[in-house]
């Protein structure tokens, strides 16, 4: 198993590479991530997947994040352990340029899916003037890329639906925006996960 900073940002990468596709790892459980932030393409350093913004240390307890779910609301929503993997402020949207946002990689270890990489959460939030276009752009590249926009059952929420598995939503409020992705999942933990969406974005604050 990798070191979780080293898998955070991989993981990172392999996000902003599933924007040239239209599903993430080996099957369409995973979607086309909305707010997938810069990248090189490459899955291969953490370096490559972040900008220069400094990266909160790894790990449960964290304080003063900023992110708007804690790892034990997280665990609790999904019936899995997870950990904070890697926090980045002022991370730029790869598929909107100049749009920044807090990104939040939460990782569960002991979920391993394709290649043994842990499950990933990812976390992205936008306040101010570019929340509206965010929400926006979620709503288009999930049909654009062949998914089914659906309401979640969470007041504000939105849900993305590719094949049989809905693991990518979005929650707006005035001028934030937050949108919430499972990453690396196979078709099995995307099944799980999604009858656990709803309660995921439940909890976030």
């Amino acid at each position: 198993m990798r070191p979780k900073r080293q898998i955070a940002g991989l993981l990172l990468g392999a996000a902003a590479l599933c924007l040239a596709v239209t599903a993430c790892g080996t099957s369409s459980t995973s979607g086309t991530p909305t707010g997938a932030t810069g990248s090189t393409g490459s899955t291969g350093s953490a370096e490559k997947a972040g900008t220069d913004a400094p990266a909160a240390s790894a790990g449960s307890d964290v304080p003063d994040t900023g992110c708007p779910i804690s790892v034990a609301d997280l665990s609790s929503a999904t019936g899995l352990t997870f950990e904070l993997g890697d926090v980045r402020q002022d991370h730029e949207l790869e598929t909107q340029p100049g749009v920044k946002a807090l990104v939040c990689v939460f990782i569960s270890p002991s979920t391993p899916q394709e290649a043994g990489d842990p499950l990933v959460l990812r976390v992205d939030t936008v306040t101010g003037a570019d929340a509206a276009a965010v929400r926006a752009n979620f709503e288009r590249s999930c049909t654009d890329n062949g998914g089914t926009l659906g309401e979640s059952e969470v007041a504000t929420g939105k849900t993305c639906t590719r094949g049989t598995n809905t693991i990518e939503g979005d929650l707006s409020s005035g001028d934030r925006t937050v949108d919430v992705y499972f990453v690396n999942a196979t078709n099995d933990t995307g099944a799980a996960m999604t009858e656990k969406l709803d309660k995921v974005l439940a909890a976030v604050s």
